[in-house]
């Protein structure tokens, strides 16, 4: 597995620096996020869809559990991005009576999942896990392993 890192000043100005970094962080179709609330985990995600083409514009599903962005044409394989914010979950089968875990299994979806830990157990190796740090003049290090 490797580890990669890159730190950004501006959160709002991500998207060049993810372009640096888009091979590695479209290698696996899924992205599990784990920051703290207010990290940049919505905000990476809107970067990254716009970089790929996606025809509407990201926002939070912490209240829709996921929401789906179609891109304008296929990048890496993947049709779509699939947001999903597990914050609200209590329990893995609160997620399986949800039905999202049908886009794991889709590979023509990039699935970003936040606030992943309860269902780390069923997502099928290999992913991508990512961390957002929160730094001294709120800087931001995001770290992915893949």
């Amino acid at each position: 597995m490797e580890n990669k890192s890159f730190i950004v000043s501006d959160v709002n100005k991500l998207g060049s620096t993810i372009a640096e970094h888009l091979t590695g962080l479209l290698k696996n179709h899924v992205i599990l996020i784990d920051a703290p609330m207010g990290a940049g985990k919505t905000t990476f995600v809107s970067s990254l869809a716009a970089l790929m083409g996606s025809m509407l514009t990201p926002s939070s599903p912490t209240f829709s559990i996921s929401n789906e962005y179609p891109l304008a044409s296929p990048v890496n394989g993947y049709h779509q991005i699939v947001h999903m914010d597990l914050y609200r979950f209590g329990s893995i089968d609160e997620i399986l009576q949800s039905g999202i875990e049908d886009y794991l299994y889709d590979v023509k979806n990039l699935v970003l999942i936040e606030w992943p830990e309860l269902i780390e157990p069923i997502v099928v190796e290999p992913f991508t896990r990512m961390t957002i740090e929160v730094k001294e003049n709120h800087w931001r290090k995001f770290v992915y392993l893949n």
